[in-house]
């Protein structure tokens, strides 16, 4: 059994769930005649799913949890997490021949409906990258991610309607051509390297309040730790970005075997140094390996969305 607020799975017997003490004995009653799982009628869940008695969704939409196997070595999961009443993350992944496109967004939850710019961002990119790869034209392609970036940017720009702050999201985006991987990226969403030893590289650096105060030399790392503002993201696509849409671009060359990893700041958080990161891979299944990860910042508290992608290179043999 399932609980249907935070995810937790506890014996069948209890009536209520350990981790966030909300009533299971009345899920299965409730999701019968439209109502919540804590045990309120259809007539008190409003039009959008909230339920009028205890604030929650009656019943998680499917972008709540979501999984993608496109292979053995290719795939990705994204959940809610423990604290969040929806997930505002996103993700895609695609394969042509032997290239693959990664994208995840992780919508800025201070804006309005960051969903939409999420998965705007995260279907624009991905069908960019792929489109490129399909006509053989990403002979550059740094500027090929930097233009399929921008190009999302420019649509949020003209989709973004919303009062108050618009919606506004985080990336980061791989196109993966034999050995070689090109990186873009605005925000704080990660992409890390991790060999198969275990050993570490975190591969992007995070647009933040924190490492900009930093590389001024306004303040040290220690100082600048303890603003509030510290993690503040200075890089966002969204209506209000301006210029501080720019993505950055870089280049990593595959050096063997290991795992290519996106994810969002819902699991990094909580394993905040590059070995932490590698310590959650176990011989398994990249599907496998990807649900651990969602499973381990669940059980550190899941404050956030958490969203990760995973793509295995055998052998170097098999990355070309």
């Amino acid at each position: 059994m399932e609980c249907p607020f935070c995810t937790a799975s506890p014996p069948e017997e209890d009536l209520f769930c350990e981790a966030c003490g909300k009533p299971l004995q009345t899920q299965q009653s409730a999701a019968t005649v439209g109502g919540c799982a804590c045990g309120a009628p259809a007539e008190e869940i409003d039009e959008e799913g909230y339920c009028g008695r205890c604030g929650h969704l009656s019943h998680r939409p499917p972008s709540d949890h979501m999984e993608l196997v496109l292979s053995d070595n290719f795939a990705g999961v994204t959940d809610r997490g423990v604290k969040h009443q929806r997930n505002e993350d996103r993700f895609a992944m695609r394969q042509v021949g032997n290239a693959y496109v990664l994208v995840v967004c992780d919508g800025v939850s201070s804006s309005t409906q960051p969903e939409l710019a999420s998965s705007s961002v995260t279907v624009h990119v991905a069908e960019a990258l792929e489109a490129s790869l399909r006509r053989h034209s990403a002979s550059s392609p740094e500027r090929t991610v930097r233009t399929a970036i921008q190009a999302a940017q420019a649509s949020l720009e003209t989709e973004s309607v919303a009062a108050g702050d618009p919606p506004s999201t985080t990336v980061v985006a791989a196109l993966v051509k034999g050995r070689n991987v090109t990186l873009g990226w605005a925000g704080d969403s990660r992409a890390y390297w991790i060999d198969a030893s275990g050993e570490t590289l975190q591969l992007t650096t995070d647009h933040s309040w924190m490492n900009e105060i930093v590389s001024s030399g306004e303040m040290n790392l220690e100082e600048a730790a303890r603003s509030p503002k510290a993690h503040g993201i200075t890089h966002w696509l969204g209506a209000d970005a301006r210029e501080n849409a720019q993505p950055e671009v870089s280049h990593f060359t595959i050096p063997g075997a290991g795992h290519l990893l996106l994810c969002s700041d819902g699991l990094w958080n909580y394993a905040q140094e590059p070995e932490q990161i590698g310590a959650l891979l176990q011989p398994a299944e990249v599907i496998d390996i990807a649900r651990r990860m969602i499973e381990y910042a669940n059980q550190q508290g899941g404050h956030d969305n958490i969203t990760a992608v995973l793509l295995r290179f055998p052998t170097i043999a098999s990355a070309h």
